[in-house]
Order: C-alpha cells, then structure tokens, then sequence
C-alpha cells in the first residue's frame, strides 16, 4: 500500500503511460478500490493528454491521487491546447468518442474542464462493494 496524497509528473509521451498507471496501482493496492476500473480510466485520461494536449513538443502530464474516508480522487491534468470541444457519440458537445462514456460507466463520478491553460480530468471512485 502506497502513501496518499501523491503526485507524480512525467512527459506527455506514450511511455509515460504504463509508469504512471503502475505507480497509480502501486499507490492504491489493498485499500478496496476496484484496481482494474480505476487502472483503466486513469489510462484513458493519461492517453487522451499525450495524444491531445500539446501539439509539437510534448510538455508535462501530471497524476495526482487522493483518498478521503471511502472515496478515491483521481485527478489528471496537462498545459496543453487539447480538444476545445467535445462531440459525444450521441452528438452532444461532450466528448470526441468512447472515453467520456467509457469513464462514467467506471467512475461514480467524472468531469473534463478543458482550459486555457490545459485540461484537467477529475474521477471519483467508491470502494468495491460499496
């Protein structure tokens, strides 16, 4: 079991993808979460900032995660442009395809604010069997 709070930041580059989920996963192991749901809609958000967040160099990605009582926090966040708007399956402006749906059917909560100053994804998370 890992300490919480914790951050980590790397370059926005696809090998920095399975470093961050593991130390996510490292971080979290034992204290009730669903590893798997949690593993994987932290990769979703992480994918989406490498693959849309900075155009030229790549700049950082940042993984932050906190627990409070029987609720996990996971936050990711980037300095990049990204998508400013987001085209849902259905057609809504909420997303460019399957993550958005994808991190509210893993998350109990979830919620993209994409900004001047980069994009911040925010997941909540209950205990299994909660």
């Amino acid at each position: 079991m890992g300490d919480l709070p914790a951050t980590w930041s790397l370059p926005a580059i696809p090998g920095s993808i399975p470093r961050l989920r593991r130390n996510l996963l490292q971080a979290i192991a034992g204290r009730g979460f669903d590893d798997g749901a949690v593993g994987l809609a932290a990769t979703e958000a992480l994918t989406n900032a490498v693959r849309h967040a900075y155009h030229g160099s790549p700049g950082p990605v940042t993984l932050s995660v906190r627990q409070s009582a029987g609720r996990l926090v996971v936050i990711v966040t980037d300095q990049g442009g990204g998508a400013q708007s987001f085209t849902a399956r259905d057609g809504s402006d909420r997303g460019t395809g399957m993550g958005l749906p994808l991190l509210h059917e893993l998350c109990t909560s979830a919620r993209v604010e994409p900004g001047r100053s980069g994009t911040t994804v925010t997941m909540g998370f209950a205990r299994s069997g909660a």
